[in-house]
């Protein structure tokens, strides 16, 4: 909904990288998709540009890289963004990932301050100090943002048993842009014959960064189960550190008898292309909020098997098949199932996933929460002033 006032809200938005992830890309289309007549952006990433800094430079909006390294706080990006905040003068400061909401406390003073999280069920034992140490100070300072997002129902139970306690919750899932992910025969036919895939394989796809939530161990064993019964199964995995020189991946592959028919594509920019090779998509993590990748497959009609973390059950609803995390044998037989169910049982459940996305999680639905808020923030700090 557009203001009616002249001046548009003026959004700094504070991520904490913007590398290739589902925070990124999310921030990345909310900027792209807004109304620019009542709202302007300016990104400020912690650390570098990034790839994604780099695209929504391109598209016209202003990307600033404070150039901080990861995990070491930096008093230099404090004073690089004081001058950006006196520069741009936001009317709100919107936070995306815990770095940056903790380190968007320091400019909340005089204007509206919105953080936003985007994970659940987190065994923090997997992460470091820093990391661990920035999720909980989070919950001691929960109360000073004016709003807390999260993305999903079970990000904000979580978080709540972490201790967070804000003044004010919003779970805005994530929107998927359908012009964007939608099927492309021949797209899909070109990525099977760049890996050397028959048409005719079975391909299964895990499109995830390399980190411990999203659980690649799990998904390469119940492949190895696959291929006992399936040797023709191909497997495409895609993300951020899936490649041959990451020494975890590499030490998993070594049980897999098959070793050639694991196609590791690391960080790739034509993702739409990639969903449209797959004849299933999945996510085997442990700890997601909502998995962007699945309302991508299932925007571009992929059918979808995903473990029950976070609110995937919820986003698959009856388009898919949910399993067990942590359970390689649920994941394969779950698998097994939509192979042998056959072409068309797989493509009338594409069909209806599609459709579910159009109708629950579009990305003018997202964008429009965002924006009322965005007003609904303006409105009520206007009153306080004029009280």
């Amino acid at each position: 909904m557009p203001l009616k006032e002249t001046q548009p809200i003026k959004i700094l938005h504070l991520i904490s990288t913007l590398d290739v992830g589902g925070a990124e890309k999310n921030l990345c289309r909310l900027v792209f998709s807004m109304d620019n007549a009542s709202y302007t952006s300016v990104v400020v990433s912690m650390t570098d540009v990034g790839p994604v800094g780099k695209k929504i430079m391109e598209n016209g909006f202003p990307v600033h890289a404070l150039n901080m390294k990861k995990g070491f706080p930096d008093p230099r990006g404090i004073y690089h963004l004081k001058k950006l905040v006196s520069h741009y003068q936001p009317d709100i400061i919107q936070c995306w990932m815990y770095h940056a909401n903790l380190f968007g406390l320091l400019f909340c003073h005089k204007r509206p301050l919105v953080w936003n999280i985007r994970c659940s069920d987190m065994d923090l034992s997997r992460y470091g100090f820093v990391y661990k140490y920035t999720v909980k100070a989070g919950a001691f300072f929960s109360k000073i943002p004016d709003v807390v997002i999260a993305n999903s129902f079970a990000g904000k139970e979580f978080h709540e048993r972490l201790g967070y306690n804000p003044r004010r919750w919003e779970v805005f899932t994530n929107g998927f842009d359908t012009d964007l992910f939608r099927f492309d025969k021949g797209s899909g036919k070109q990525i099977r014959l760049e890996s050397g895939i028959s048409m005719t394989a079975p391909v299964i796809g895990l499109i995830a960064r390399f980190d411990p939530m999203k659980d690649h161990a799990t998904f390469i064993n119940a492949a190895c189960l696959l291929l006992k019964t399936h040797p023709d199964a191909h497997f495409v995995l895609a993300g951020k550190n899936i490649e041959t020189k990451n020494q975890s991946i590499m030490k998993h592959l070594l049980e897999a008898s098959q070793r050639d028919h694991f196609h590791l594509l690391g960080q790739r920019d034509d993702i739409p292309q990639i969903i449209s090779a797959l004849d299933i998509a999945t996510s085997s993590s442990w700890g997601e909020g909502l998995p962007n990748t699945i309302g991508e497959a299932m925007a571009t009609g992929i059918p979808c098997v995903v473990t029950d973390a976070g609110d995937s059950r919820e986003l698959v609803g009856d388009t898919g098949v949910v399993v067990p995390t942590r359970d390689p044998a649920a994941l394969c037989d779950a698998w097994v199932k939509l192979i042998e169910a056959g072409v068309d049982v797989r493509r009338e459940m594409g069909i209806r996933a599609r459709n579910r996305i159009e109708k629950h999680f579009s990305l003018d639905t997202a964008v429009e929460s965002y924006q009322d808020l965005y007003q609904k923030i303006i409105t009520a700090t206007m009153q306080k002033k004029t009280a």
